[in-house]
């Protein structure tokens, strides 16, 4: 039933109308003068296993209608549709990021990404050279390039300008993220918000259980106004992604604005696209293709000094690294309450170094600054590098 290993360079100029069910060892008459018009020099990757039991009375004299023009030697099986392009993730630490400050700028990725899907991109100031309260918010995301800038609130004054700050990213591709035994410590995902008001909280729940989750949630695309606010006014309306209730299972999230914002805080706003990477507690070996992406994510409790503006926490990385790492800084709880004047709090670092670094939160300036969350929050620190 199967054919001998090597055929005959060419059809008989005469098939049989009805040719037996196993052809014979050696044809009975010799190959035409002409065969096909092209054969190919070798066969393709996967040829069928024998022919069919009843061949056509009248076989076509040409192959199949998309054969391969030069098939390689050895094909993959299963090739990627653009090998040379980064399939999980692109970090850029603080060293080699370009500084950054109120103006929003366009950033291409280092190196491509597989396919044409669009990262969740997570941002992080690392430096501390103005002390305004400010945080770094990611306007547009692509699959080719994102845009951020330095957002001030403006409790205390309209003056939005900014000092040139050092900062992070790392863009992955949303999905589990599994370390290099295949085990699964994270998940990447993204929601749109649509935050009717600031006492309203959402529930998010992850793809699979993650035991000991630090949660990074980052705006990737913040809308500046409201189309129509109250008195026909178009407020600056800055803010950021808060999160709490963080469990094993999912956690609870809003887009939280600025505590001077309270006359709006029953307009509602403009749909916001958020993205989530929740990680598990401890140290991770990540596959990014050739190289391996040392991740580490852990919790510290910090809580402002009424007085010290440079009242910090120090966090030590779970593994030391041999170069600065991109770092993500976000609270996990909520212990304000939203009645309270000094709710509204973002993260901010400095002395990023190799094996630690430091960490404060913000409120807005009218209500202290960076001595005005004197309440104690637990934050999430995760690292990559």
């Amino acid at each position: 039933s199967s054919p001998t290993a090597s055929p005959t360079s060419g059809p008989s100029a005469s098939p049989t109308e009805s040719p037996t069910s196993s052809p014979t060892a050696s044809p009975t008459s010799g190959p035409s003068a002409s065969p096909t018009a092209s054969p190919t020099s070798s066969p393709t990757a996967s040829p069928t296993s024998g022919p069919s039991a009843s061949p056509t009375a009248s076989p076509t004299s040409s192959p199949t209608a998309s054969p391969t023009s030069g098939p390689s030697a050895s094909p993959t099986a299963s090739p990627t549709q653009n090998p040379t392009c980064n399939p999980f993730t692109e970090t850029q630490s603080a060293v080699y990021a370009a500084c950054i400050d109120h103006n929003p700028q366009n950033y291409s990725y280092a190196q491509p990404l597989c396919g044409d899907s669009k990262p969740a991109v997570f941002g992080e100031l690392s430096s501390l050279l103005g002390g305004d309260t400010c945080s770094l918010e990611i306007i547009t995301v692509t699959d080719s390039y994102f845009s951020a800038y330095i957002q001030e609130e403006e409790s205390l004054d309209s003056e939005v300008s900014h000092a040139k700050e050092f900062y992070g990213y790392v863009s992955i591709l949303d999905g589990l993220l599994q370390n290099t035994d295949g085990d699964v410590i994270g998940q990447v995902g993204r929601v749109s918000v649509t935050q009717p008001n600031n006492s309203t909280w959402f529930s998010l729940s992850y793809d699979e259980t993650i035991s000991n989750p630090v949660v990074i949630m980052k705006a990737n695309a913040i809308p500046d106004s409201l189309d129509t606010a109250p008195g026909g006014v178009k407020p600056f309306r800055p803010g950021h992604m808060r999160v709490k209730d963080v469990t094993e299972t999912g956690f609870s999230y809003q887009f939280e604005e600025w505590d001077y914002l309270s006359a709006y805080t029953s307009t509602e706003r403009p749909e916001t696209e958020a993205v989530f990477m929740v990680v598990q507690k401890g140290a991770h070996d990540l596959s990014d293709g050739d190289t391996t992406i040392k991740m580490t994510a852990q919790t510290v409790e910090h809580t402002s000094s009424s007085t010290d503006v440079n009242s910090y926490t120090t966090v030590m990385y779970s593994e030391a690294q041999p170069a600065d790492p991109v770092v993500l800084a976000q609270t996990q709880t909520e212990s304000a309450g939203d009645s309270e004047s000094e709710a509204s709090v973002v993260v901010r670092m400095t002395n990023l170094d190799t094996d630690s670094v430091d960490v404060n939160m913000s409120n807005e300036e009218l209500n202290g600054g960076r001595i005005g969350h004197n309440v104690e929050e637990t934050i999430g620190v995760v690292t990559y590098w």
